[in-house]
């Protein structure tokens, strides 16, 4: 078998990668990350050395294409090799007619436990958002607080402290004990106020705090392990197995989390579990692209014994897509395998809107005194 092209559809934010063959068998993937233009540029200068390649040699084209780049790493690279390591390994399911996870190495568990998310702009509604994800059946929440600040272009450590504080008592009562808390806190504070917001939501017992602090500087999560019993979550910015290399190695957090649409596909993902599973360090992988980024996170987390449980925006909701199809069983809170070859689902190009014009401008944050905050 041959690769006779290589393409990509771009929609959005959402770039879905497609690769063709000489056997008619045709694998999609999801290269979707922020900056789209970039991804689909490397992804072109990718394509010359697939051409003409068998697309059954997973691993040496993920390193052909890798390390033929003298500059790499970093989200571009990330994610225009997830959009192809996707269609690969769909190619390959298709071929055998397996599910991706039977080519992982089989079902490490028969379900996967999924949290979901909620929003709101006050404590009463976020509480009440929750109780209904609940209601349904998710059995872990994922929040955070300062929506109302957003809407503003403003963001201060101190009031978004209170507001998460106050957010978390709201939704612990609404939800009782039995529902895992996560506190998202999207990279925004400084370590101090990170360390304030641990010990004031301790007593609310949350599963983790999830990227408290900036993720350029790793061992900013040294201080954090200092002052709280709390559980650390970070790693949806980190790109290769190298990024995780510190947090694991120097115990700095308890969960990674690894996004199978910006680190490098299911090649990659599974050598940073492999890597995190030496120091007993489990994964919950990030999950917030496209539809067929959604269905690559399953199989991984399916595959992946040291995987506790998936992001899942979809949890507890109905779907509301129709790029691909079948969507994923939900039965209380957990994801069921799916039963299709490769990743499953059945990729609708026709489905696939045009790119919006303008394009979407990410958001800006400032604090108080005018200067810049992470959003």
């Amino acid at each position: 078998m041959k690769i006779t092209d290589i393409s990509w559809i771009h929609s959005g934010r959402a770039v879905y990668v497609k690769i063709e063959t000489d056997k008619d068998i045709t694998g999609y993937g999801e290269a979707t990350n922020f900056a789209p233009r970039s991804v689909i540029g490397l992804i072109e200068e990718i394509r010359p050395y697939l051409l003409g390649e068998d697309p059954r040699r997973i691993e040496h084209l993920w390193q052909e294409s890798f390390r033929r780049l003298f500059a790499r790493g970093g989200p571009i690279t990330g994610s225009a090799l997830a959009g192809i390591d996707m269609a690969l390994w769909d190619i390959k399911g298709k071929e055998l007619d397996a599910p991706v996870y039977e080519l992982l190495g089989g079902l490490a568990r028969t379900r996967v436990r999924l949290y979901g998310h909620v929003t709101g702009h006050s404590a009463e509604e976020i509480a009440a958002n929750a109780k209904r994800l609940a209601d349904r059946g998710v059995t872990a929440i994922r929040y955070r607080g300062f929506h109302d600040m957003d809407a503003k272009g403003l963001h201060d450590h101190q009031r978004a402290v209170r507001q998460q504080v106050e957010y978390t008592e709201a939704i612990r009562s609404a939800v009782g004990d039995d529902v895992d808390l996560i506190i998202e806190c999207h990279g925004r504070y400084d370590p101090d106020h990170a360390v304030q917001l641990a010990r004031q939501v301790a007593e609310f017992n949350p599963l983790y705090i999830e990227d408290p602090v900036r993720h350029e500087n790793p061992q900013a999560f040294r201080y954090l392990r200092s002052h709280t019993g709390i559980p650390l979550a970070t790693g949806e910015r980190g790109h290769s197995k190298w990024d995780f290399r510190e947090l694991v190695v120097d115990g700095l957090v308890d969960y990674v989390r690894p996004d199978i649409c910006w680190a490098a596909g299911f090649t990659e993902m599974k050598k940073i579990a492999a890597l995190a599973e030496v120091y007993y360090v489990n994964l919950v992988p990030h999950n917030t692209q496209g539809p067929l980024g959604s269905a690559a996170s399953l199989h991984a987390s399916l595959a992946i014994s040291n995987v506790a449980l998936m992001e899942a925006p979809f949890a507890g909701r109905d779907p509301d897509v129709d790029v691909v199809s079948p969507w994923p069983v939900v039965e209380d809170g957990y994801a069921l395998p799916p039963t299709g070859p490769g990743l499953g689902v059945e990729f609708h190009e026709d489905a696939v809107a045009p790119p919006a014009e303008p394009r979407r401008q990410h958001p800006v944050l400032r604090a108080l005194d005018g200067s810049v905050r992470d959003w």
